[in-house]
């Protein structure tokens, strides 16, 4: 199916009794979190019950079940910060706030998508960035340190910002300064084909505060991957970006952009199977939108293509035959049951200009 150009490794999954612990803890911590803000247990309850009550709108009747463990902190979702961290409980504080609010702002923000560059020397078909790609970068570093801090100070503050572009790591020594100076209460990622994440870069993005890094990868096959991204060293970028990811401790996500020749059962099972042997922790799938690069073409799924996701995203998470496999994030799944989950409100999307969207591809400023 694909050459052994990796040593195989597993996703970082809690098990057993170890799981059982840790998710006591993170409840105990949320429940903290309530008392700490309400300081009255007949509101703790109320609002523990309308977080539960929000939990299953989401999810249905599913519990999570995987439970990624990175470093020192435990993951349950690429869109949540990790426990125990200053983020995690700042992103449990917005989600009561907004069920029973204790402080005269709403204004928590989940996460943030921060394109920081203009630059990449890819030209991957589904690029929502692809009218601005390579022009001449409008943002200094000095306007992404106050940007971030904006973001940061104002209301209760973001819990997880994630820098994209373009290719942040073609802004490298910069990143590494906004890192340094933002606060250390919001979780930074990055989203990024690889390019150039030597190990010794890994390894100064972490120390610098980065938590994890969402690359993508947009086929099983090498070939099509490369060519889906317009560079024929793409999938060895990846490669080696994964394991030097790994080595400095960083959460691992593949991201794919299901597109309508690539959605069957046998090519997401085969895609599940290469992000496990790389040892990643989760797949993010996001649909392709007419937007950018896309813009004018007929991108959108069908409606069978959309089961098959929402199939492969149950099956991954729930069947016991694939407690293996690394974790699926979906937003499509939820949204297509609750409508948009909190794009403007809960989320956002600055561009590389600066200016304010609701999400990458709804751009409304």
């Amino acid at each position: 199916m694909f050459p052994l150009m990796f040593p195989d490794r597993q996703p970082p999954l809690v098990k057993g009794l170890n799981k059982l612990v840790i998710g006591s803890f993170i409840r105990m911590t949320v429940l903290y979190i309530a008392f700490k803000n309400y300081l009255n247990p007949f509101k703790v309850i109320s609002v523990l019950k309308k977080l539960e009550k929000l939990r299953k709108q989401y999810m249905g009747d599913y519990n999570t079940l995987k439970l990624i463990h990175v470093g020192k902190q435990y993951y349950w979702d690429m869109h949540s910060p990790g426990w125990p961290s200053k983020a995690f409980n700042k992103f449990n504080e917005g989600e009561m706030n907004r069920i029973c609010p204790f402080r005269k702002s709403n204004d928590y923000l989940n996460s943030m998508i921060f394109a920081i560059t203009k630059k990449c020397n890819l030209r991957c078909e589904h690029c929502y960035e692809w009218d601005e790609l390579n022009k001449e970068d409008t943002l200094s570093l000095d306007d992404l340190k106050r940007i971030v801090d904006y973001f940061q100070n104002k209301g209760g503050g973001v819990a997880q910002i994630q820098l994209s572009g373009g290719e942040p790591l073609s802004r490298f020594d910069d990143m590494i300064e906004l890192l340094k100076s933002a606060k250390p209460d919001t979780d930074f990622w990055i989203v990024t084909s690889g390019y150039n994440l030597t190990l010794e870069r890994a390894h100064e993005l972490k120390k610098a505060g980065l938590k994890g890094m969402a690359i993508s990868l947009d086929h099983y096959d090498p070939f099509e991957h490369d060519k889906f991204r317009g560079s024929e060293d793409s999938f060895e970028w990846l490669i080696k970006a994964v394991e030097n990811a790994h080595e400095a401790l960083l959460v691992v996500v593949c991201l794919l952009c299901p597109t309508k020749e690539f959605t069957s059962h046998e090519n997401l099972l085969k895609y599940a199977t290469l992000v496990k042997r790389l040892g990643a922790a989760f797949i993010l799938l996001i649909e392709p939108r007419p937007v950018g690069r896309f813009a004018g073409k007929d991108v959108s799924l069908s409606r069978e293509q959309e089961l098959i996701l929402e199939d492969f995203y149950l099956k991954m998470n729930y069947a016991p035959e694939y407690s293996d496999m690394p974790a699926v994030s979906y937003h499509g799944y939820h949204q297509r049951r609750i409508g948009c989950f909190g794009s403007g409100s809960r989320y956002l999307y600055v561009d590389t200009d600066g200016d304010i969207h609701v999400c990458p591809f709804c751009r409304q400023k």
